[in-house]
């Protein structure tokens, strides 16, 4: 693809800096927000394993067996995903970008631009990964999940949430509530909470309907805490919900600091933010279950540059890594609008 520049002819000093896109950090992998299993090429296996015990009464005689150990293997091959654009940095000499160029005809290399607008890509990359590892799905699973029958109770799908997948737009990964939704060929084993649309006003109400849900073996996990996975959007609901004026004020969310980028907590349980496929479900997990599978987490931070041909100026930037999705202990996790 083309560099699309608006250009004007330059007459006097360029503004600094240049006003560069806001992203948002990758904050799951930079604050390991889940698991991490690096060096995972093709055919991984991830084991689950749980042992049910049953007490007997003695009677100094061989007792018969009781209870069980159950142990799942389940097969991880990460989908390799690659970025790329084409460009040719003639089109920037007209403009502010050429002011970084050396002298002569054949240098139309721009430092600025290389600093400033190819140093981009890198976290555009990156976030883009975030936003698959959450919210991606794969037209098959729209299909098989748009098969199920819907319902109230648990074990099935509510009608609402079913209706919010179909909205969705197919992507090439099946990410985490993609997969807590819909895994193995069968409706997840989640816990279900019923949702609706979530409001500064009744925030607090329905995130007490998912910590209620939460199993309470899950919440004494001190080595491999619970969290709570919400949306992005819902930050701003609870620091609104807060600071809400009247006798009938609480504050419900706990935040460490006003800063914006403070660490929120309900009833103890931490609450993390991601880029959920929608603002209409959450999802409470131990982060030991939730595993972002991968050959190296720092090819989410990695880009190259280079030249198309030897005898041409087009460049190429291009990034690529791998991402596997896998969520462990489903019967444990709780999902708000499933």
């Amino acid at each position: 693809m083309a560099i699309s520049y608006t250009s004007v002819d330059i007459r006097g000093k360029a503004v600094e800096p240049i006003l560069e896109e806001v992203l948002f950090a990758n904050k799951t992998i930079a604050d390991n927000y889940v698991t991490f299993a690096t060096d995972v090429k093709a055919g991984t296996i991830i084991t689950e394993a749980g042992v049910d015990v049953t007490a007997q009464l003695y009677t100094g005689a061989a007792l018969s067996s009781s209870g069980s150990m159950n142990i799942t293997d389940r097969i991880i091959t990460p989908t390799k995903l690659e970025y790329k654009q084409t460009f040719l940095q003639e089109s920037l000499r007209a403009g502010r970008f050429g002011r970084s160029m050396n002298p002569g005809a054949f240098n139309i290399e721009s430092s600025e631009f290389a600093s400033t607008v190819l140093a981009q890509y890198a976290p555009n990359v990156s976030q883009d990964g975030e936003s698959i590892f959450w919210g991606g799905i794969t037209s098959g699973q729209k299909t098989a999940i748009a098969a199920l029958t819907p319902g109230a109770s648990q074990g099935s799908i509510t009608a609402a949430t079913q209706t919010a997948v179909a909205a969705l737009t197919a992507g090439l990964v099946d990410g985490v509530f993609s997969k807590v939704l819909y895994d193995n060929a069968a409706l997840g084993g989640y816990i279900k909470v019923t949702g609706t649309t979530v409001t500064s006003a009744n925030a607090s109400a329905e995130m007490a309907k998912i910590y209620a849900a939460i199993p309470a073996e899950n919440l004494a996990d001190t080595v491999s805490p619970t969290v709570i996975y919400a949306p992005r959007a819902w930050k701003q609901l609870f620091r609104i919900a807060n600071n809400a004026t009247g006798a009938a004020q609480q504050v419900n969310f706990e935040f460490e600091s006003g800063s914006n980028d403070a660490k929120c907590f309900y009833n103890g349980v931490e609450v993390l933010f991601v880029p959920t496929p929608n603002n209409l479900m959450a999802y409470a997990q131990r982060k030991a279950a939730v595993i972002w599978c991968t050959d190296l987490a720092d090819d989410y931070n990695r880009f190259e540059v280079g030249k198309l041909v030897n005898d041409g100026d087009t460049q190429f930037v291009r990034a690529i890594y791998t991402m596997g999705v896998f969520v462990g202990q489903a019967t444990k996790g709780v999902l708000y609008g499933g």
